[in-house]
């Protein structure tokens, strides 16, 4: 459960010696204290949302509510206090996460596509191709390499999320009976053209993860080993 809302931290508190409280008559003990208010996302603070101003007397405690129920004489010092106080650099700590996060996505996007457009033009063995079939994501890496042929061996699993699919990287996982020729020129039509290459990695070690098979019709994520609709079929 995520639990958000707002919270509020202490700026500062000032005492304005020319005032009488209406209250009780007393002079100099009209205070005002200023609260910064921030949003927050399981209390991690995100930025301000504005300030909150009490303004009472220290002596009997009566408090005003709003500003022009305060003393005449102090109303424009404490508007010039009020002004003066700044949210603490803190509250901006979530914003500044998210957009370090966003800027550092941003960046690895960019290093990655560089990454995928020098593999593509100079392909080795051991090299893992991210594809894309309809919704579904998979995996294919290069067993051989030769002058005008580059062999693939092709995983038996996709997933609908593209996050997960460095999971379906293990040896077993893919079909080596049967491995698929493709020429540069190929590959490169696959990636600039048709988009079914979207990432390529280099020394991308295998996956320890075992996958948990899931129903294709099931709505949620799932790995879908293709040589089970291969029996099914065989079945009927």
């Amino acid at each position: 459960m995520i639990i958000f809302g707002y919270r509020e931290a202490t700026l500062q508190t000032n005492v304005f010696e020319e005032g009488f409280c209406t209250n009780c008559g007393q002079k100099g003990t009209i205070a005002c204290t200023v609260f910064s208010k921030h949003a927050h996302v399981m209390w991690i603070p995100l930025f301000p949302i504005g300030k909150r101003t009490v303004i009472f007397c220290q002596h009997c405690g009566n408090e005003y509510k709003q500003l022009r129920e305060a003393p005449s004489n102090v109303q424009s010092q404490i508007m010039a206090f009020r002004r003066k106080q700044k949210a603490p650099f803190w509250q901006w700590t979530g914003l500044l996460l998210l957009a370090g996060l966003i800027a550092s996505a941003i960046l690895s996007g960019v290093r990655e596509t560089k990454n995928t457009k020098k593999y593509l033009a100079s392909p080795e063995y051991k090299d893992v191709y991210c594809v894309k079939y309809d919704k579904a994501f998979s995996l294919m890496y290069i067993v051989d390499i030769s002058d005008d042929s580059i062999y693939f061996a092709e995983s038996n699993y996709t997933t609908k999320s593209r996050s997960d699919v460095k999971k379906l990287h293990r040896f077993e996982y893919y079909d080596h009976d049967l491995t698929i020729a493709y020429s540069n020129d190929e590959l490169k039509e696959l990636y600039y053209i048709d988009s079914i290459i979207l990432t390529i990695w280099r020394n991308l070690p295998f996956s320890k993860e075992e996958l948990i098979t899931i129903d294709e019709d099931e709505d949620e994520d799932y790995y879908y080993d293709d040589d089970d609709e291969e029996e099914e079929e065989d079945e009927e």
